[in-house]
């Protein structure tokens, strides 16, 4: 699409990224007056909403080892004479609600901290109960890391990065390299909910009813803190005890043991609390109003907030979003307006948990569930130069149509041919590019797997060590992410293709069809499991073999209309029909889509509603495919398994009516 720019975009993002920006600072609030400004001067409505939410910023952080020699471990990252950016001020080194409180005890060291792990060390008879666990990043969603912890009895977490996934075993460090040097710490959130916890399922309005704070779900109980791994290497290397199994060990240069001890740590940390605990956030919001159908959404958004300058996460997907809303608007001002209309939005306080996203998509639930036709993600837009994308399965065909029409920065065709190129070989030369599915850690979550509305996230990566760090900054990514902004302006074009192409479509783009068959394919799957299980309570009757059965016939019905709709679907457009039916189709199209909710949630997660894809609640980034029966599988519930397969059977009918109608519409004369 034309009018998007490298310059301006390299100019955008050198301004966002000055300085560190966490949700609920000044920093934020004036990254929210730059896009406005940015955004307001091309002529489009703009404006921004605000939400009073839950984010105790922290006071005071302090880690020592107390044995067997004393020293302060923790550190915020030292200034780099090469890189002006972090010569600015610095972001504390924390993980986001997390506990306040003095802790003090022996370290056990835990791999990546997750269940499997401590299944090893209950094997070997190591035991964290009152101990300080010490965990590597990488593996999960680092909040599952705090809850097994906790869970466990442990009374404090540490979080390190170890460079055998995340510095000098993956290449130079920074600023020699674009890996992590030894004092580069991940920050991150560990809140296991999605939105402001105060206020779940519900806008965290001013004004709002609200929960108390040792009521909230998803909170850590115990202190956590990150670590880089030259700090981390310390506490290591007092650890005796048993020798830490192959899988355990890193690549720094020591032989790791578990412990306990007798290394001891302590950790001081002090938040807000009540009231100071309580921040203003903001989203923007700009909107190119549809023509003809302006209560049509489709919405393209990033997150705007950062755990420090954020160049890469998430400046590259905020300026993304602001060079697509400006290529529309100069579309508009010619006199091109798009037919339903475009929501441009940046969002605030992702990285304590898609707050910002949650909490508007929970004020405009009602606006998205009758006119929501798709969400658009810009999520680490650009920090290198290989394509990857992930899409609810109705829009993985539009990724690919919007990646074809996009040339490669590189020369070498289309962002699609460089994307198969690189992704398929051999045997696999003659299948599409390959689309993941969509589980949690970004903005798509809320709209996808809360709201029904289909969604999809892309963006160009590559090698690099500064995530959450004080050197994401635009000095290492002019270096080593994307020299000349190229990649930042290429998924811009995507972002604006797509949307362009959700917008004025007679019907609406969704490939019922590839996602019928991903759905057959999924179900099949799914019987082998089930089948695969040593059941506690046999089936004796064959009530569950006969759900199943009921089961693949539904996902053979909607594949069934599916096809159905799209040849319908074809010979319409192909005949240039135009009437008012559309309308009525797109509705249908829209309510398949919302059929895919359970109104009951996920077990344990009534928030969650997606029965297709979500994040796996045992990992957090991980994508589960048909959830609901899934985790009824690992809690071998006989009941709830045939339960869950009876409601899923009961939305695929219910979606595959949905087509059957809207291609009846296209039939008749």
């Amino acid at each position: 699409m034309t009018g998007i720019v490298e310059d301006s975009i390299a100019r955008w993002a050198r301004a966002l990224g000055a300085v560190p920006h966490v949700a609920g600072t000044p920093g934020q609030a004036a990254t929210r007056d730059s896009v406005l400004a940015w955004l307001s001067g091309a002529g489009i409505e703009t404006s921004y909403d605000t939400f009073l939410v839950y984010l105790p910023q922290p006071l005071s952080i302090s880690v020592e080892q107390t044995a067997p020699t004393t020293r302060s471990l923790y550190e915020v990252e030292p200034e780099l004479t090469s890189d002006p950016v972090t010569r600015t001020e610095r972001v504390p080194a924390f993980n986001a609600y997390g506990a306040g409180g003095t802790v003090e005890g022996p370290v056990v060291f835990a791999n990546y901290g997750l269940p499997a792990d401590y299944r090893i060390l209950d094997s070997l008879g190591v035991d964290v109960r009152g101990k300080i666990v010490l965990a590597r990043y990488g593996r999960s969603y680092r909040g599952i890391k705090a809850r097994e912890a906790e869970a466990r009895g442990a009374i404090g977490l540490i979080i390190y990065s170890d460079p055998a996934e995340d510095g000098f075993r993956r290449g130079d460090v920074y600023p020699e390299g674009p890996m992590r040097p030894p004092a580069g710490v991940q920050r991150g959130s560990i809140l296991n909910a999605t939105g402001d916890p105060s206020t779940p399922g519900r806008p965290s309005v001013p004004g709002a009813v609200r929960i108390p704070e040792s009521a909230m779900a998803g909170v850590a109980r115990i202190p956590v803190v990150p670590l880089g791994y030259g700090a981390a290497s310390h506490l290591l290397r007092g650890l005796q005890g048993q020798a830490a199994p192959g899988a355990f060990q890193g690549a720094l240069p020591i032989f790791y043991h578990l412990g306990p001890g007798p290394a001891r740590a302590r950790l001081q940390v002090a938040l807000e609390r009540g009231e100071d605990a309580y921040h203003r956030i903001f989203n923007t919001i700009a909107v190119v109003r549809g023509s003809e159908w302006p209560d049509e959404w489709i919405v393209v958004g990033g997150h705007r907030d950062a755990w420090g300058p954020g160049a890469v996460d998430n400046v590259s997907g905020t300026v993304s979003v602001v060079a697509a809303a400006r290529a529309f608007a100069a579309l508009a001002a010619r006199g091109t307006r798009p037919r339903r209309s475009v929501v441009f939005a940046t969002w605030d306080a992702e990285e304590w948990g898609l707050i910002g996203s949650t909490e508007w998509v929970e004020r405009h639930a009602e606006a998205l569930r009758a006119g929501g036709v798709a969400y658009i993600n810009q999520d680490v837009s650009a920090g290198g130069s290989n394509f990857g994308a992930a899409a609810s399965p109705p829009l993985k065909a539009l990724i690919r149509e919007a990646a074809g029409a996009v040339p490669d920065p590189r020369g070498s065709g289309s962002v699609l041919d460089e994307w198969r190129s690189r992704s398929l070989s051999g045997d696999d030369s003659g299948r599409p590019a390959p689309v993941g599915d969509l589980g949690g850690g970004s903005d798509h979550k809320p709209f996808y797997q809360h709201a029904g509305v289909p969604a999809a996230s892309f963006g160009f990566g590559g090698q690099g060590g500064v995530y959450h760090s004080a050197y994401d900054t635009s000095t290492w990514l002019e270096r080593f992410g994307d020299p000349g902004y190229r990649y930042h302006a290429t998924s811009a074009r995507i972002a604006a293709i797509a949307a362009a192409r959700l917008a004025n479509a007679d019907i609406h783009p969704y490939d019922f069809a590839g996602a019928g068959n991903q759905l057959g394919r999924m179900v099949v799957d799914l019987r082998e499991e089930v089948r695969a299980v040593s059941w506690d309570t046999r089936d004796e009757d064959g009530s569950l073999e006969a759900s199943l059965d009921a089961l693949e016939a539904s996902a053979r019905e909607f594949q069934l209309q599916a096809r159905r709709l799209h040849a319908a679907a074809d010979s319409w457009l192909g005949a240039g029909r135009v009437d008012q039916r559309v309308e009525e189709v797109n509705r249908r199209l829209r309510r398949a889509n919302l059929a895919f909710l359970t109104s009951r949630g996920l077990p344990g997660d009534p928030w969650t509603r997606q029965l297709l894809f979500v994040s796996d609640p045992a990992n957090g980034y991980a994508t589960l495919g048909l959830p609901t029966v899934r985790l009824a599988i690992r809690e071998m519930d006989v009941g709830e398994v045939r339960g869950r397969l009876g409601e899923l059977t009961e939305r695929i009918d219910a979606a595959a009516a949905e087509l059957a109608s809207a291609a009846d519409l296209l039939a008749r004369d």
